[in-house]
Parts: C-alpha cells; sequence; structure tokens
C-alpha cells in the first residue's frame, strides 16, 4: 500500500502541474484580449509586438497533447513497475513506476516552457526592430521556421517561412538576402513533400532574381542556385528552361574559376599563397590562410575527402566565405557576418564532422 500511495501521489502532481500550465495558458490568453489598444509610441508597438509574437500560436508545442499522454502513460508506467517489483523483486520496477510519471510531467512542462521562450524571443525581436513589419522580426520568425524544420515539424516549418515572407515584403525588403534565402528555404522544404508543386518554382525564380542582382554576388554560389533551380525544372518536364538555367550555371561555374584563378596569381604576388592550394581572396590575412591550411592538413591527417577550397575575406581581413567540400566529398559555402564569429572553428566543425 505505501508503494501504491507514493505510486499515486506522483501521478496526482503530474496531472497537477498539467492542468496548472493549461491553466496558465489560457488565462494568458484571455488576459491578453482584454489589453486596451488606446496607448500610443513605445507603449503601442509593445502591444502590437505582443499580438505579433501571439499570433505564431500555431507553432507552439502542444501542452495538452502532451498531458493526454502522460494521462495515459503514467499508469500504465505505474503498473508495470510495480508488478515487476513485485514479481521479481527487482527494485529497478519501482524507479520505473515514480520516476517515469514525474518524467512525463516534466516532458509537460518543458513544452510549456520552450513556448513561453518563443513568445518572448519573437516579442522582443519585433519590439527591437520596431514592429512586426520588419526586417528583425521576419529573421526571428525565420529562426522559428528552421528550429521547426530540424524538429521536423514540416508543416509549422512551411507556413512560418511563408510567413516571413510576408513580412519581409511588408517591410519593403522583397528583394533583400533575407527573401532570397527564406525562398529557397521554402522552396527546398516544399520539394521534398510534393515535388510537382508549382509555388517552387515561383520561389527559386525569386531567389535567383534576387541574387542575380547583387553587386557582390559570389558566381560559385549563384552557379549552385541556378543548378538546384534547374533540377527541379528537368523534374517538372520544362526541358528548354532547364537547358537554359544550366548553361547559365556552367557560364558561373567559368567565371567563377577565371576569378579565382586571378586570386591565386595574386596571393603568390604578395606573399599570401596557401601550402595546401586554398584559392585566397585579395583582402585575406596570412594568419587566417595559415589555419585554414592546417585544417586541410587535419582533414588529410583523418584521410576524409574533406579539404578548404576557396576563402574570401572583408576589407578588415576578416574570412566572409568560404568554400569546402565535406568528409563526404559534397560541396558546401559557409558564408561570416563579423569579426566575432569563431570562423575557425565553424569551418573546422563543417570539414571534419562526419555527417549523420
Amino acid at each position: 500500500m505505501t508503494r501504491m500511495g507514493r505510486a499515486g501521489r506522483s501521478l496526482g502532481a503530474v496531472a497537477m502541474v498539467g492542468l496548472m500550465l493549461v491553466g496558465c495558458a489560457t488565462q494568458r490568453g484571455v488576459g491578453a484580449s482584454s489589453t486596451p489598444s488606446t496607448d500610443a509610441g513605445p507603449a503601442e508597438v509593445a502591444r502590437r509586438c505582443s499580438d505579433f509574437a501571439k499570433s505564431f500560436g500555431y507553432a507552439e508545442k502542444s501542452v495538452g497533447g502532451r498531458l493526454a499522454v502522460s494521462a495515459i502513460l503514467s499508469p500504465l508506467m505505474i503498473g508495470i513497475g510495480l508488478a515487476g517489483t513485485a514479481i521479481t523483486l527487482n527494485p529497478y520496477g519501482l524507479v520505473l513506476a515514480v520516476q517515469g510519471p514525474v518524467a512525463m510531467g516534466q516532458w509537460t512542462a518543458k513544452a510549456s516552457q520552450d513556448n513561453k521562450e518563443q513568445f518572448e524571443r519573437l516579442r522582443q525581436a519585433c519590439e527591437e526592430g520596431g514592429g512586426p513589419d520588419t526586417v528583425v522580426a521576419a529573421r526571428a520568425v525565420r529562426d522559428l521556421a528552421q528550429t521547426r524544420e530540424r524538429e521536423r515539424s514540416t508543416r509549422d516549418a512551411t507556413r512560418l517561412y511563408r510567413d516571413t515572407l510576408l513580412i519581409v515584403d511588408r517591410a519593403g525588403a522583397g528583394a533583400s538576402e533575407d527573401a532570397a534565402a527564406t525562398a529557397v528555404s521554402l522552396a527546398a522544404l516544399i520539394e521534398r513533400a510534393t515535388p510537382a508543386d508549382p509555388e517552387i518554382g515561383s520561389l527559386y525564380e525569386r531567389a535567383v532574381r534576387i541574387r542575380e542582382s547583387e553587386r557582390d554576388a559570389h558566381p560559385r554560389e549563384l552557379a549552385s542556385l541556378h543548378t538546384q533551380y534547374a533540377r527541379w525544372l528537368r523534374s517538372a518536364g520544362r526541358i528548354v528552361d532547364a537547358e537554359a538555367t544550366e548553361a547559365r550555371a556552367d557560364a558561373l561555374t567559368r567565371e567563377a574559376q577565371v576569378a579565382e584563378e586571378r586570386a591565386r596569381a595574386a596571393s603568390l604576388a604578395d606573399g599570401r599563397a596557401s601550402s595546401t592550394d586554398i584559392v585566397v581572396g585579395e583582402s585575406c590575412a596570412p594568419a587566417s590562410v595559415h589555419a585554414l591550411d592546417q585544417l586541410n592538413q587535419d582533414a588529410a591527417a583523418q584521410g576524409g575527402a574533406g579539404r578548404v577550397l576557396a576563402v574570401d575575406c572583408d576589407v578588415a581581413g576578416q574570412i566572409s566565405v568560404v568554400r569546402l567540400t565535406t568528409i563526404k566529398g559534397a560541396s558546401d559555402a559557409l558564408t561570416f557576418g563579423g569579426p566575432d564569429t569563431n570562423s575557425v572553428e565553424r569551418i573546422r566543425a563543417a570539414l571534419l564532422t562526419p555527417e549523420p
């Protein structure tokens, strides 16, 4: 009876935690609906940003769903654990009976905490950007979309990417790199689920149009995008368009090769030559080149196919773009946005970490 009493109390605690979490979530929604909308200035921005964050409630993790699962599984854990202890005298059965329901309660509580943190990230980004229809707010939504995509929540990720594009359009940034990157991510996500969806073509076209117009476009990256688009065009039966896109990709690849040879010659002329045949951009500091050469040597020692192929740097000499092959030989490109980015460690991870 003592063991059953402990297990019963554990199950009761799980139920109470879940009900409190659902109740808090409901209370938050009711409170928000009664918030006055007559404030002006910063207060009005704060109100709008709170509503903005709440509008992505569709992408929250289900607290009620986890509570329902816990209500089903916890009694099973208690029954199996106590039965196992009584029959086999194995103390691990008691552990399952007591700790199992507690773990289910923690799982439910984590969903509630994740939802709260998600709300705060969206709200803060919105306020920092100056309102919902800003690029800063759009980036926060795209970050959430990427998180949901990694978690294999395809439906939420797709909707979040679409919302990101709507926000950048309203922000007047529909022709920005943010819009191009989001369009490519959304196209790839839709393509995995419904390859024949015509929306995929319009998304690739948008991304190509944006990146073709960029002054500092990198030919190899643009060639990769054209190749990706051409592959979809072929699968959609648009052979003529696919051939034209492939021709553009080939031209960009040749352009990149010429630029890289020019950069290689320049690096040889001023002592920035790489000992492992990395194509070095004009602004790169010798220390950066040496660090990348060391990474290539480490990769060769491991016997994989990974190596750094080329590097470009900003005017301050910091690494801005690196092109490489991974440990399995796949092509990749990494971009870096500032001097505080630990670029060498990111490159090391991409170069030497086995792909799952």
